[in-house]
């Protein structure tokens, strides 16, 4: 392996970082308006594409990769909230299964059209539609462990 990254790496890492940056940044503090957190908003929105049958503790913690400690404090802020609640798992006392509650998913329609709107002006329109597929699989591959 090469000690030092090419002018074209080295101009790929910044252009990522300055991205993922910007773009993170913008997302912050768009969720600070509604008080939320990022974890807190991705909880949410797993929730609703879960629908009615919620997301064990376990899994949602790997989906989101965020620790199980981490992820159960963001979840008892929103439960303290009422925007979701706990279950158990049948067959599964020690399992927690987090559902969606009205409240919940009424801030998420408040919030989604704004960040779809963000990520759109700062994402996903600066990219011309042809290289859309080549980006997602590009971001994908580094984002896998």
């Amino acid at each position: 392996m090469a000690e030092h990254l090419s002018d074209d790496e080295l101009a790929a890492y910044f252009a990522l970082r300055s991205a993922g940056d910007r773009l993170q940044r913008a997302v912050t503090r768009q969720l600070w308006s509604y008080d939320l957190t990022e974890v807190q908003f991705a909880i949410l929105a797993q929730l609703a594409a879960a629908g009615t049958n919620g997301i064990g503790m376990s899994e949602l913690a790997r989906a989101l990769v965020v620790t199980k400690s981490g992820l159960t404090y963001q979840a008892g802020q929103l439960q303290a909230r009422g925007l979701v609640r706990r279950g158990t798992i049948p067959n599964d006392d020690r399992a927690v299964l987090l559902h969606l509650t009205p409240e919940g998913d009424a801030l998420l329609s408040q919030v989604m059209p704004a960040h779809v709107a963000l990520v759109r002006e700062l994402f996903i329109d600066r990219i011309d539609p042809a290289d859309l597929a080549t980006v997602r699989d590009a971001l994908a591959q580094v984002a896998r462990n």
